[in-house]
């Protein structure tokens, strides 16, 4: 017997050595690919970078790359996105891009769905407000538009919109970037370009990724202590090194000092720090670091109670509102004394307010004065990457006096309860910037500077290939599924994603079920959501108690993107539950207001029962119980609005376009029967169709569909009913 057992020991150890070592060859056969790379410039910079231009290029050749250089006047982007396909499709495959200079930007419209936040309406906005600036328009190649014009004062803008029978997602086939340097008056545009150039050959393979500096700003989904504390443990999994004698990490918070831009400052020029990652909201001109000082004591209180009232009296005074009327309002609204307004326009107090405001945020000068040295830098702001700008905040610091090669950055708005971190760990593998990025890219999400760029790493394999041997290699990544490192891990899950392989689907739920890494199982559960079957249903109901705050705050968010019955009940034990969660709690709410109300009222007094046990539990209860009445009362109201012969168009639009954010699922018939109605304005039903399109998880999909395809195919309706129909059959089928 004891020779048996130990007999099946052995056999098991060979069985897992081969099973290694079959791994290990089939990934270092991808070692051997070889890949293209193109230069894309403007004449007029070529002319005036040449001789840097050419060193940046030798470089990437001494890396193994075949580099090609595409130089002209550019009369329009279609011929640039041609010749990048071209080489896509040719040996060796292009990998990636990076665009120097006046390249002609492309400004995508129709195409909110596939950014994280951005809803602007763009039958109000111009173009240049309206529409995204993407670059998806040249590395998804499988995207498709429609030219609609070039910009005649903005002469490097170019407009198009996403077309209704593209695919209505991203999925970049290759990697780019921008370098294009934010300019201020005095500033030779072409000298920056070719300093930076200079730069990152000079600094090519020198830098080891031994130092994250993770900092938070005011206002940003970090205030929550879970949050925060959740992203420390998963770049714990992401750098282990880092949290090693060899190593170091840092968090920074905006409640850290009353003027936190100082510190951060200071920090960002430390010469050893190598990523840093900037958690905050911001603008094209500013990153928004820190509020009013928290504190606790009455005169402190007092104080910033008496800022708070200058600042509102002074935005009356610039709105040409009364002033009188002003102070006595917010006087009896807050219980403030009228006297608390004193000194507001006096100089000494303007002066004193304008440098305490300036000290709570950093500006596009504050940037101009420093000598930035991480050499990789995250924003989640929105508009913080706006290359499409003469100035913004990204191309401050990466064409900067300091040592800082690239940044992520959004072009337009963008969610805050996102994974900004995903893959992130990919970086300290010797990946390359812009592989990282082409894995996460969202219509938005930019890479500022030299995409190539890559810590110096002593990994034996070269994951830059394994990325390029591409999706269709499906062993390689089922090998790497089995490497013990959670990142690679969860490149494996998504580039394993297939929405025709409904099999993977108990794949994913299988591996969530069974993991240890917060990052493995938040890359299960993200791609699930894709699938939104059994499978996903039944990890989701398991997500909102998972021990990582964001897979709880994604998990409860996707309830309410489903309006599913049988999701009410894993979101009630949630707000019940999690209470001390603030994004979490606040997100559970918001999905509360989209599920079934009536259906909801049941299953609340069940689920109130099972926590009598908690303090307040029949008050949350009741509360609940009346934010639904009142939820109910108003959704209803405003759909009746809509029907009403004299109400007004705007206010009808304004009802409708809601529903793009708040998803109301058990109204989707009623709404959908205004479709039919031949009193209702075509525009307004152009609008419901639209905003139905970003339904993509509902109960009532399929009910959109076919109603959509009805349309389509009838010619009771106008044309651009029937186009913004089979927009939305696509967008809603985006993963069938």
């Amino acid at each position: 017997m004891r020779l048996y057992k130990y007999m099946t020991k052995v056999t098991a150890v060979c069985f897992l050595c081969l099973v290694f070592f079959s791994c290990q060859d089939k990934i270092n056969s991808t070692q051997s690919i070889e890949t293209s790379f193109a230069i894309v410039v403007d004449q007029e910079t070529y002319k005036n970078t040449e001789t840097s231009l050419l060193a940046y290029k030798q470089m990437l050749i001494d890396e193994g790359l075949h580099v090609v250089i595409l130089k002209d006047e550019w009369k329009n982007a279609d011929d640039i996105r041609t010749e990048l396909k071209s080489l896509y499709n040719a040996d060796p495959k292009l990998e990636g891009a990076v665009f120097i200079g006046d390249v002609p930007i492309p400004f995508i419209m129709n195409a909110q769905h596939l950014t994280t936040a951005y809803k602007r309406n763009q039958s109000r906005f111009p173009l240049h407000i309206a529409a995204i600036p993407s670059d998806r328009f040249y590395d998804d190649f499988d995207l498709e538009f429609d030219f609609i014009e070039k910009d005649s004062i903005r002469t490097n803008n170019y407009y198009y919109s996403l077309s209704a029978n593209s695919p209505q997602y991203v999925s970049s086939d290759i990697y780019t970037g921008r370098i294009k340097p934010s300019v201020k008056e005095g500033d030779n545009k072409y000298e920056l370009i070719e300093k930076y150039l200079q730069k990152v050959v000079a600094l090519r393979n020198t830098t080891e990724l031994d130092f994250l500096l993770s900092f938070t700003g005011h206002g940003y989904n970090g205030q929550d202590i879970n949050a925060w504390a959740g992203e420390k443990i998963a770049l714990r999994e992401q750098f282990p090194n880092l949290y090693t004698t060899n190593g170091k990490v840092e968090f920074l918070d905006f409640r850290m000092a009353e003027f936190m831009k100082i510190a951060l400052l200071n920090r960002l020029q430390d010469p050893e720090l190598d990523i840093a990652l900037m958690h905050e909201h911001g603008g094209d001109d500013i990153q928004l670091i820190s509020g009013t000082k928290e504190v606790s004591n009455v005169p402190e209180s007092i104080k910033n109670i008496k800022i708070y009232l200058r600042s509102k009296l002074r935005a009356a005074k610039r709105r040409d509102k009364s002033l009188e009327a002003t102070k006595n309002r917010y006087a009896k609204n807050l219980g403030v004394p009228k006297a608390w307004f004193d000194g507001t326009f006096s100089q000494e107090m303007e002066e004193k307010d304008s440098i305490y405001n300036h000290n709570l945020d950093i500006y596009l000068d504050d940037i101009c004065k420093i000598k930035p040295e991480a050499k990789f830098l995250m924003f989640d702001a929105c508009f913080n990457g706006s290359f499409h700008m003469d100035r913004y905040i990204a191309g401050e610091y990466v064409f900067g006096n300091g040592s800082t090669i690239i940044a992520h950055g959004n072009t337009v708005n963008a969610i805050q309860d996102k994974w900004p971190d995903e893959m992130l760990g990919l970086l300290g593998l010797g990946v390359r910037a812009g592989n990282w990025a082409k894995q996460i890219n969202t219509m938005e999400t930019h890479l500022i500077g030299d995409p190539t760029y890559y810590f110096k790493s002593n990994q034996e394999i070269n994951y830059n290939k394994v990325i390029a041997a591409g999706k269709e290699n499906k062993d390689i990544w089922l090998d790497l599924l089995n490497v013990e490192n959670p990142d690679l891990q969860c490149l494996a899950i998504s580039n394993l994603f297939d929405a025709k392989n409904k099999n993977f689907a108990s794949q994913l739920k299988e591996i969530y079920m069974t993991s240890n890494y917060f990052v493995v199982r938040m890359e299960c559960l993200k791609q699930l959501n894709k699938y939104n079957n059994e499978d996903f249903k039944d990890v989701l109901k398991i997500a909102v108690n998972d021990p990582y705050e964001l897979i709880r705050r994604l998990a409860v968010t996707m309830i309410g993107k489903t309006g599913d019955n049988e999701m009410i009940k894993p979101l009630l034990n949630s707000i019940f539950n999690d209470r001390y969660s603030q994004r979490v709690r606040s997100n559970a709410y918001s999905s509360l207001d989209f599920m079934d109300p009536d259906e909801t009222e049941i299953q609340l007094s069940e689920i109130a029962l099972q926590y009598s046990y908690k303090s307040n539990a029949s008050e949350l209860k009741d509360r609940l119980l009346k934010n639904l009445d009142r939820m109910k009362n108003k959704m209803h109201g405003e759909l009746e609005y809509c029907t009403e012969e004299n109400s007004l168009l705007k206010y009808k639009m304004q009802n409708v376009s809601i529903l793009r954010n708040y998803h109301y699922h058990y109204l989707v018939p009623e709404y959908l029967n205004l479709l039919d109605n031949s009193d209702i304005d075509d525009s307004l039903k152009i609008a419901i169709i639209e905003a139905f399109g970003w339904y993509v998880n509902s109960v009532n999909n399929e009910l959109i569909v076919n109603k959509c395809k009805e349309i389509a195919s009838s010619e009771n309706f106008s044309e651009e009913i029937r186009n913004e129909a089979l927009r939305t059959v696509n967008r809603l089928e985006v993963y069938k």
